[in-house]
């Protein structure tokens, strides 16, 4: 079940958590937006598993100094903000072990996964936006037909190329509480 501790200060850390064929951007060819998702989703697993492990400074290793969270209907927080509560409830911020990053264009057609469901990639020279959902997916029956129920957050991250490797820049947690079923929006 999707952990209300690791739902909020988890996904800050995590950004996500969010690249489709139509992301091929201004300035990337098809290899080298392939390139640049390989290494974002390798960033955003090893920050999975650095929660796991509680391990803060492995968790942040995939942000830049200037990072910045921000939560639609907040106030945007630096990363020198959100360090101090992150290395405080790290123990608190572990993600369910079924939780991955993974790729899926469309999750709307294939549906929805636990973790990090990164969908599409837009690459402009040494900055890729990344589009994902971080959430918890889970099956459920309604009115007798079986449904794959997803819980989280759209997120949008700004990813920069730097000499080590790629580094997100900003998170932004597009919506909160989003509830959908079988890959699309729940009616309320």
């Amino acid at each position: 079940m999707f952990n209300r501790a690791f739902s909020s200060a988890s996904l800050c850390v995590l950004g996500f958590l969010p690249f489709a064929v139509s992301g091929w951007g201004q300035n990337g060819s098809q290899a080298q937006v392939e390139m640049a998702r390989k290494q974002i989703m390798a960033a955003y697993q090893d920050a999975l598993e650095a929660l796991r492990r509680g391990d803060a400074d492995g968790a942040m290793q995939m942000d830049t100094e200037d990072w910045i969270s921000i939560t639609v209907g907040q106030k945007a927080r630096t990363r020198q903000e959100m360090e101090p509560f992150i290395r405080r409830d790290i123990a608190s911020m572990k993600p369910p072990p079924e939780w991955s990053a993974t790729w899926t264009e469309n999750y709307q057609r294939d549906g929805t996964t636990s973790g990090i469901q990164i969908y599409d990639i837009k690459l402009n020279g040494t900055d890729a936006v990344v589009l994902g959902l971080v959430g918890n997916t889970r099956a459920l029956e309604i009115e007798g037909v079986p449904h794959r129920v997803w819980t989280g957050s759209h997120i949008r991250d700004t990813w920069i190329r730097t000499g080590k490797g790629w580094k997100r820049r900003i998170h932004e947690k597009l919506t909160v509480n989003e509830r959908m079923v079988d890959g699309l929006p729940a009616a309320h």
